[in-house]
């Protein structure tokens, strides 16, 4: 018999020989990996993730409310299909495809700035330029409209005639 096996007999007949306190001992001493705060780092991951898209997604039952702020049933199954689409590799934008797919356009709380969705995006600016520009046409209006009353009260150039008619129109 070679060295080499012999040693391995040797440990087998240890092994069988020993106690069973012993035994568990020796697989004690043995360094492990702690596994479990691996897997409750991933699935904190993976619901942050989850949480995040559902948070994008309207509820199609309640009104106003996201996935992920709804109670409803088929909020939570929502849920559900977003951490196994997530689980199984997908990506946020496969994962909101998948629901417009199923839903419309309409299951996403936040309109995606593309085709008739722009409208939503262009038309406060819009409405912004042309107010401001709206009110500083009032404002020169109306300050030139003082400075032009002003004027014309500091320069009185009715003849006599005019001014008798006049203060006899405003005493009456």
């Amino acid at each position: 018999m070679n060295r080499s096996r012999q040693l391995g007999l040797a440990a087998v007949l240890l092994a069988v020989a020993a106690p069973v306190g012993a035994q568990e001992r020796l697989f004690e001493a043995q360094p492990q990996e702690d596994t479990s705060l691996l897997t409750d780092t991933a699935a904190a991951v993976l619901d942050g993730r989850a949480a995040e898209i559902a948070a994008q997604l309207r509820c199609p039952v309640c009104s106003g409310q996201s996935v992920l702020e709804s109670n409803s049933s088929i909020a939570q199954e929502m849920q559900a299909v977003i951490r196994e689409r997530l689980g199984q590799g997908e990506n946020e934008e496969q994962i909101l495809s998948y629901f417009v797919a199923s839903y419309g356009d309409w299951i996403i709380l936040k309109p995606r700035p593309i085709g008739l969705n722009l409208l939503v995006y262009i038309l406060p600016a819009i409405g912004l330029v042309f107010g401001t520009g709206w009110l500083i046409m009032l404002f020169k209006k109306w300050s030139s409209g003082a400075a032009t009353a002003e004027s014309q009260e500091a320069s009185s150039d009715l003849d006599d005639e005019d001014e008798r008619w006049l203060r006899d129109a405003m005493r009456r």
